[in-house]
């Protein structure tokens, strides 16, 4: 009898819950979706560069741990998961699972499904998926709410950064510009991923519309040697229409993306 009763008594227990995996993140892209799908319990520690101007969550960052991508500042952490883009190297797979870890590695997105995918992997990682489909579902929402009806003439734009390059076809900045209803120049071109500014095709068929990137990053002094600065391009560029966007909202592809093709919207529907 009283074995049955145990056996009752046993079955009938509230089973505890799962601890929620705690991670660490090695490079400021990955902070980004860690800080963000992530409950801060959850957070052991980010990158050094979670904190800085080019980081969209730099806020959130503050009270948290900010390491270097080595096995020797990670595994006193002793972190369920790694969450990575680019952070650790190429042997960072092997390296960060020695000590019992998960490490995901996050895609580099070209376009906005890319990102999803992303958040996707990140959230599941997490243990956030609930999280992480009501992120998509705001993504998807501001997409949406950016298509220009089709009869509606879409303006030349040219995406322009202090180092001199510019953003082809398979390149977020493409992607932002298209959902924002833009022709990108460079991707008309048939050009891919990050060429030279042509500066002479610049002068002699100017766009309607300047993308700009990085002009206000701290980090951007190196770079005044180049093409962007060229006298005659700076005239240029005063008097045409440009939107800046801020270091934080290019330097990585997530959800955030979305901010820059609204700006790029925005400024390309004023007269």
């Amino acid at each position: 009898m009283m074995r049955w009763l145990a056996a009752i008594l046993l079955l009938a227990a509230p089973i505890p819950a799962l601890a929620m995996p705690r991670a660490v993140s090695l490079d400021y892209c990955a902070d980004q979706y860690l800080l963000k799908l992530a409950d801060p319990s959850q957070i052991a520690a980010i990158s050094r560069g979670a904190d800085k101007d080019y980081s969209y969550m730099r806020n959130a960052a503050a009270p948290h741990q900010k390491i270097r991508p080595s096995l020797e500042e990670v595994a006193p952490f002793n972190p369920d998961l790694i969450l990575r883009q680019w952070g650790g190297g190429g042997a960072a797979e092997r390296t960060f699972s020695r000590f019992g870890a998960k490490v995901v590695t996050l895609g580099y997105p070209e376009d906005f499904d890319g990102v999803k995918e992303n958040i996707r992997l990140a959230a599941d990682a997490l243990d956030q998926a609930e999280r992480g489909d009501a992120l998509i579902a705001e993504m998807e929402r501001r997409l949406s709410a950016l298509n220009a009806p089709a009869h509606e003439k879409r303006i030349n734009a040219l995406y322009v950064t202090p180092g001199g390059v510019t953003a082809g076809a398979h390149t977020m900045i493409d992607a932002m510009m298209n959902a924002a209803g833009v022709v990108n120049l460079t991707a008309q071109a048939g050009r891919s991923y990050w060429p030279a500014l042509p500066a002479e095709a610049v002068l002699t068929a100017p766009p309607e519309l300047i993308v700009a990137g990085f002009f206000n990053s701290v980090d951007e002094d190196v770079n005044y040697w180049s093409a962007s600065r060229h006298p005659a391009l700076r005239k240029l560029f005063q008097r045409t229409p440009t939107v800046s966007l801020g270091p934080d909202v290019v330097s990585c592809a997530a959800w955030f993306s979305v901010d820059g093709a609204e700006a790029i919207a925005k400024r390309a529907a004023k007269p």
